[in-house]
């Protein structure tokens, strides 16, 4: 059986890696997956449960002013990449990629690199310039293609370049019968970064809670990226008056069991190119109030099936949450045909079927 690297610079598990994970679970039966990653417990025990084999890489960046961390690298990459002979290698982020070009290159090895984050031009010019090829770039929404075509077009003109929608596993993420909180729970699910709009879902709160909604706030996500988010936003939600109502739930291995226990579900996001929350959201046919912002609209229709709102506008949000709460009827058409739209269009079906063609194309 033929054998894929699946590469990230951290072993933690935010959006990115999470569909690194999707893909592993659906080429199972064509494909053997090894997990490159930094060593940790979170990202590569996922990996391993999923069936793939983990191989521990210390993801730095190689550098030619020194030398020997660059011959050192090259010789532990080396060993493992002629241990499984890969047929590609996949990345899930542009560290991960630029970690490992040299090898791919003295290796003629192809590399393929999923693109989750509108990366500005100047990083993409670090990563890219004058470096080794991907074979294809894939990107997760029209808009992030569009936004960086120009600038990968200069850096990797050789390169394809493929949309493809994340999808997600509807026997994983479906809806949950039974499912009653005695108070309304409303729920962000992000990582700890400012441009999450979590300062935006605490203003929100805030708002209901002087309109006198009882209800609980989920914040479900940490600080992979080591900015010191936490405690800003524990310091805020005090600073509101309403830190009792807020639970800060920090980075899950697996946000399913959390997510099924929200009754609305909230993307704050100031920029998102194609969140996988929003799927995973739609799959277990929760309620959903977004921003209106980049990938989003790919995914969700504003009034059909999810309520859109603009970005920094925590009033907005308010209302729309409001909105659900109170018309029940609207809330159920929502979530009806959020959950049709994810197994039309967003199933781990559709969406491995096209990860194959684009595997394929590169044969």
């Amino acid at each position: 059986m033929e054998k894929i690297f699946f590469a990230h610079s951290v072993n933690v598990i935010g959006g990115a890696e999470r569909v690194t994970l999707a893909i592993i679970r659906g080429i199972k039966p064509h494909y053997q997956s090894i997990m490159l990653a930094p060593k940790g417990k979170e990202l590569s025990k996922a990996a391993e449960r999923e069936g793939a084999t983990f191989e521990p890489i210390d993801a730095s960046q190689p550098e030619k002013s020194k030398p020997f961390s660059l011959i050192k690298q090259l010789w532990q990459y080396y060993r493992i990449f002629n241990k499984h002979k890969p047929k590609f290698v996949h990345t899930g982020d542009l560290l991960a990629l630029r970690s490992l070009q040299p090898i791919c290159k003295l290796l003629n090895i192809p590399m393929i690199c999923h693109v989750h984050f509108p990366y500005e031009a100047p990083f993409m010019r670090w990563a890219l310039k004058n470096r080794y090829t991907p074979k294809t770039f894939i990107f997760c929404s029209n808009e992030l293609k569009s936004h960086l075509l120009d600038e990968l077009t200069i850096l990797c003109p050789s390169s394809a370049m493929e949309v493809i929608h994340n999808g997600v596993d509807t026997k994983v993420f479906k809806p949950q019968e039974n499912h009653h909180n005695s108070i309304p729970r409303i729920g962000i699910i992000a990582n700890l970064q400012y441009r999450k709009g979590h300062d935006d879902f605490l203003d929100m709160a805030k708002i209901l809670v002087d309109q006198g909604v009882e209800a609980q706030f989920d914040i479900i996500g940490g600080d992979i990226f080591q900015e010191p988010r936490e405690p800003h936003l524990k310091q805020k939600a005090k600073k509101l008056g309403i830190a009792d109502k807020v639970i800060f739930h920090g980075q899950l291995p697996d946000v399913k069991a959390e997510l099924q226990k929200l009754d609305i579900v909230v993307c704050a996001s100031h920029e998102e190119a194609f969140p996988i929350s929003i799927l995973e959201a739609m799959a277990c046919g929760k309620a959903i109030v977004s921003t209106n912002v980049n990938g989003i609209p790919e995914a969700l229709k504003h009034n059909k099936s999810a309520l859109l709102v603009e970005p920094f506008n925590p009033l907005e949000l308010a209302s729309s949450v409001l909105l659900l709460l109170q018309n029940k009827d609207l809330s159920s058409n929502i979530k009806k045909e959020a959950l049709n739209t994810l197994n039309s269009n967003f199933s781990l079906e559709v969406f491995i079927e096209k990860i194959h063609g684009c595997y394929n194309s590169d044969a």
